[in-house]
């Protein structure tokens, strides 16, 4: 039992030295999706946003895991593993047609594109760590660590979709110019 918690440390130390490799520095682009949860008129990070997108996602997965006991099975983690990959590969769409639009004229156009790019690729990110995440549930046999890698598979999990229903919502305003035109803040 013991050498299985040395072998999931292991493999947590693996997966961090490659997340935050200079090369790929995965640790920026979040600290990016940190600054788009700025309200633009006050230039504060909007308490609200931090809730909805952080705070919540850890609280929900925190209770269905610990309270009621919820935890992934190899049936939904292979689920899981192919929703994520669904998604990762809606984002590459999301991420050219953003691109598409990154020579508009409108500044805050130009900001919400930015922004929407910005989320996109968190939700990238969340979703090939929810992948990685979720192959390793399937091998995983300990049930404290099984919980440990459910509950992180929950927050990437809510966090994901939050940032969908954002980019969704972005990408909706950015391509109805009128409303992008006509409304000053970036949501």
């Amino acid at each position: 039992m013991k050498l299985e918690y040395i072998i999931t440390a292991l493999v947590v130390v693996c997966i961090l030295v490659m997340l935050f490799n200079r090369k790929i520095n995965v640790a920026k682009v979040l600290f990016e999706q940190l600054k788009v949860f700025r309200n633009n008129r006050t230039q504060k990070t909007s308490f609200w946003d931090i809730l909805s997108f952080i705070i919540c996602p850890i609280l929900l997965s925190f209770i269905m895991v610990f309270w009621h006991e919820f935890y992934i099975d190899n049936e939904l983690a292979q689920i899981l593993t192919t929703s994520f990959s669904l998604i990762f590969t809606l984002m590459l769409a999301f991420e050219t047609i953003l691109v598409s639009k990154k020579d508009s004229k409108n500044v805050v156009e130009k900001e919400v594109i930015s922004q929407t790019f910005i989320s996109v690729v968190s939700a990238s990110i969340f979703s090939l760590t929810g992948i990685i995440l979720s192959i390793t549930i399937m091998f995983a046999s300990n049930c404290t660590v099984i919980k440990i890698l459910t509950a992180i598979m929950l927050v990437l999990s809510f966090m994901t979709v939050m940032l969908l229903l954002m980019i969704i919502k972005r990408t909706f305003k950015i391509f109805m110019s009128d409303n992008v035109n006509n409304d000053k803040t970036p949501r």
